[in-house]
């Protein structure tokens, strides 16, 4: 009887790699046809390689490297990334706040079938509307002018679509986070609840006296019909890529107690709308306490 073949295990770190060596394939103009040409290599090991289903031999990446025209930088920062250990852990550097610029993030935001993410003190970042993105910044150290400006229109850019196919997607929102200035939260909560109308996107509350102080760290799990989970853990200046299974298991967990603690999506909803009307009343209220032009004494128009 034969034995079955071992089928690779395509990992973060495999498929970071493999994204960054399409990226540079691409960028010289070469398609996969012609760089398997070029090195005399099957089509198929060039299109595993690049998905993160082959682990290349020794020296194989830095070849392929040589010959697609990467830099001195790619080249040395990529060959170190193929011969670090495929443990389970990966941690990438980001500017603070900010993990949206990182390949590893938008690998995962655009190809994971389903993910759900939680944060405690903010709305999950794939959420995050304009004003509330440049909120968060200001808070980060941006002040206003160009670098702010274009912050902003980065992260928006990167935002991924919530209304791509498969999902769901689960968003866990802390009430604590909807508590900041008014206006601002006004259209955040009307962005969250045109959201939560979609089938796909599934929003739940967490209530302010919910009990989650020991979960301090945002997190979002991701899960891949191809690929095994993986959990983005975001530190302010840092994310963390967890892909053992003890860690998947403990968070899983976390996610089992939130979807406890949280709302229904349907009473999450009644929320939204709730709270959209509080918070119109008082605007209104605000609004009415200002006096116009017409109010102000005659003498003060001369």
């Amino acid at each position: 009887m034969r034995a079955k073949k071992h089928q690779y295990v395509a990992t973060v770190k495999r498929r970071e790699l493999g994204a960054e060596l399409r990226r540079i394939r691409e960028r010289a103009g070469y398609l996969a046809a012609n760089m398997a040409f070029i090195l005399n290599w099957s089509h198929s090991s060039i299109s595993r390689l690049e998905n993160g289903l082959l682990k290349a031999r020794d020296e194989r990446v830095a070849h392929y490297l040589a010959r697609a025209k990467a830099t001195t930088d790619e080249f040395n920062r990529l060959v170190a990334l193929d011969r670090y250990p495929d443990d389970g852990y990966l941690a990438r550097p980001h500017p603070a706040g900010f993990p949206d610029g990182l390949l590893v993030v938008t690998m995962l935001d655009t190809e994971s079938a389903s993910f759900t993410s939680f944060a405690p003190r903010d709305i999950p970042r794939h959420l995050h509307i304009e004003p509330h993105i440049r909120t968060v910044l200001k808070k980060l150290g941006y002040e206003d002018g160009p670098a702010l400006d274009a912050a902003v229109q980065d992260r928006l850019t990167r935002q991924p679509s919530t209304m791509r196919e498969h999902g769901p997607f689960t968003f866990y929102v802390p009430e604590t986070a909807l508590l900041a200035d008014l206006a601002v939260t006004h259209e955040q909560l009307v962005h969250l609840s045109i959201l939560s109308s979609l089938p796909r996107c599934h929003i739940r509350l967490v209530p302010a006296g919910a009990s989650m102080a020991d979960l301090c760290t945002g997190f979002t799990l991701y899960r891949h019909d191809e690929h095994p989970p993986v959990l983005h853990l975001q530190l302010p200046t840092a994310s963390l890529f967890l892909e053992n299974a003890q860690d998947i298991a403990y968070y899983e967990s976390q996610l089992e107690r939130l979807a406890e603690l949280a709302l229904s999506r349907r009473e999450t909803r009644e929320w939204f709308t709730r709270k959209l009307a509080d918070i119109e009343r008082r605007l209104e209220h605000d609004r009415a306490l200002i006096p116009s032009c017409d109010d102000a004494p005659t003498e003060a128009r001369a």
